[in-house]
């Protein structure tokens, strides 16, 4: 078995799959935020984008489900084990997530990992998650597949590692009996008739469906359903060093920022719109249409709202709300009226400012509206986990 594993590595290592594009994003408002994790079927192969693999199907068909977006987060290697996911979660920002999906196993099939070491191993990625996840994590643990599925595999493996993989299967249904936060997935996945380097995307779909349906009904009944997450305090230490660490303050316009701020001005109607970077002391814009300045001081402004939580924030009149009529920026210019932003995320998670948009008039915010702001909030998201070009 040892052998024949060393001597298919570089073939199995030229399979096409996703070398990039670490989340998956469906439209909508109120996003679920989950986090997948693990090897085997995860992994994408035979498909250049994670979009079209399992991580990305999986996202649509649960936004279907539930009605609401999707953010899913993908830290998968085709070597990860038991052993090493631990330092793979670690890397995660997990208490942001409502549902962390975990797809281990198939390497531990194929080298016999005893019984007794994968439950602790097991054991130990569930008190990971559970101890710095939210208080409301779901944990589901998905059952290797039938090998076959995943890739032509010789009739000897198929046999011995086919029946590990049953008993390794059989061990985590009975350890995520003893945590109430933790599901069991069965996943008696199929390979039909494509080969070991291509697997198309209607498969992942496929395999998706027999996830997506038990994943949501396990969160509906652990009250994860549609009303938005309440605003949490911000942790302004570990968010300024995140702010630092991007290296993106005072730096010059870029057309790849002012393209996104432009569309947000124009297909939202309004007469201003920025991409705000909130410091220490001051708010900077990185991107502006319709604002003069390039800074302005700090205080309870409505983007340091909008940083608190994890949705959008919307102002159709501030005049009508006590919290800003007598604001500066309501009072004096801008002479603000309406104002709408959704938070921005670093890549590891925590929010370092705002996609705005803002007018001297009042007017109506609409769920379309509240979609569209936060697709092109996620360009902007994407744009922070990419270098300048």
């Amino acid at each position: 078995m040892k052998f024949w594993l060393t001597s298919t590595a570089m073939s199995r290592a030229l399979i096409p799959r996703p070398e990039h594009a670490d989340a998956v994003h469906t439209p909508g408002n109120n996003p679920l935020k989950v986090l997948l994790v693990g090897s085997g079927a995860s992994i994408g192969f035979g498909v250049l984008s994670h979009d079209l693999a399992l991580a990305g199907h999986l996202g649509r068909q649960l936004s279907a489900i539930m009605g609401r977006a999707m953010d899913i987060d993908v830290a998968v290697d085709r070597e990860m084990t038991s052993a090493t996911a631990p330092a793979a979660i670690a890397a995660q920002p997990v208490a942001r997530y409502d549902a962390v999906v975990v797809a281990l196993g198939l390497i531990e099939s194929l080298t016999f990992t005893s019984v007794q070491t994968w439950r602790v191993e097991l054991t130990a990625i569930i008190d990971q998650l559970t101890t710095s996840g939210s208080s409301n994590v779901q944990i589901f643990i998905v059952a290797v597949p039938p090998l076959p599925a995943l890739m032509r595999y010789p009739r000897f493996i198929r046999a011995l590692s086919g029946k590990h993989a049953r008993t390794l299967n059989d061990a985590s249904r009975q350890l995520s009996e003893h945590f109430e936060h933790v599901t069991y997935l069965p996943f008696e996945a199929t390979g039909g008739d494509e080969t070991d380097r291509f697997r198309s995307s209607a498969t992942y779909s496929v395999w998706a469906a027999l996830l997506s349906e038990p994943i949501a009904a396990r969160l509906r009944y652990a009250g994860v359903r549609g009303e938005p997450a309440p605003a949490q305090p911000v942790d302004e230490a570990a968010r300024q060093s995140t702010l630092e660490s991007l290296k993106i303050l005072d730096s010059e316009p870029e057309e790849r920022f002012d393209r996104i701020t432009r569309t947000a001005r124009d297909l939202l109607g309004t007469a201003a719109a920025a991409i705000t970077i909130i410091d220490r002391e001051r708010h900077w814009f990185k991107s502006r249409i319709g604002v003069e300045k390039d800074q302005m001081p700090r205080f309870s402004t409505l983007c340091d709202i909008t940083i608190q939580g994890r949705e959008h924030f919307a102002i159709e009149d501030a005049t009508q709300d006590p919290r800003f009529a007598d604001n500066p920026m309501v009072l004096s210019e801008p002479f603000l009226r309406f104002y709408a932003g959704y938070p921005i995320e670093a890549p590891n998670g925590v929010r370092v400012g705002t996609l705005s948009v803002f007018d001297p008039q009042p007017r109506g915010f609409s769920d379309a509206d509240a979609a569209l702001l936060r697709g092109l909030a996620l360009m902007v998201q994407n744009e922070l986990r990419s270098p300048p070009p």
